[in-house]
């Protein structure tokens, strides 16, 4: 299976860009409190940048679907980072990805999976919505993948790391933020490829499920 790759904390039309160009998945930006948080527009900038076949999310944080649906439908969000939603299942034009970022973390099994959900396994951090460079818990996210749960890993992910959690954990995408910047909210070209590149890489090396 192909790992997703997700490059969150975009700020700047020309990271958007660059990061597509270097072959991600989708490109996040930060429409919640953080360092890295872009305005509406800017965030409808980065969408005409982004080309075709690459999602653009929005990541919000414990906003409730009065803020986040009109913000999301205006700037063309192709899916939405969201905590506090799992008991909501209205129909929408664009994806939910629910977070979880909890220091007690739920057992994998008690997760839905009907209907089909993407859930986001992200460090946990009381101060942000993400970006904090912190590493999630691996040994829950591999059980959690084990028991069949669609599952993006995100927190302290590198170049360095990355590729021992795709072997490791084999999950359905990863995701980084701090690990591939120059300076915050910038993205350093060489370390979004070598991240891409290592993700791949590890793909090709992993052994197929049975």
């Amino acid at each position: 299976m192909r790992t997703r790759i997700k490059v969150c904390g975009v700020t700047r039309v020309e990271d958007a860009r660059m990061v597509a160009e270097a072959g991600a998945d989708a490109v996040g930006v930060v429409l919640t409190e953080s360092p890295r948080r872009v305005t509406n527009e800017q965030a409808a900038a980065i969408r005409a940048a982004v080309p075709p076949g690459v999602k653009l999310v929005g990541v919000f944080g414990t906003e409730p679907p009065e803020i986040v649906d009109p913000a999301a439908r205006s700037i063309g969000l192709d899916a939405v980072q969201v905590a506090g939603w799992l008991d909501r299942d209205a129909e929408r034009i664009f994806e939910v990805w629910h977070v979880i970022r909890a220091a007690s973390l739920p057992d994998p099994i008690e997760l839905s999976m009907v209907p089909l959900r993407t859930y986001l396994l992200d460090g946990q951090d009381t101060a942000r919505a993400g970006g904090s460079g912190k590493r999630a818990d691996w040994a829950w996210a591999k059980r959690c993948v084990e028991l069949g749960r669609r599952l993006i890993v995100a927190g302290g992910l590198t170049p360095e790391n990355v590729s021992t959690l795709v072997l490791e954990v084999r999950p359905f995408g990863v995701d980084a933020s701090s690990g591939l910047e120059s300076e915050v909210g910038r993205k350093s070209p060489e370390r979004v490829r070598d991240f891409i590149d290592r993700v791949r890489a590890a793909d090709r090396e992993r052994p197929k499920r049975s």
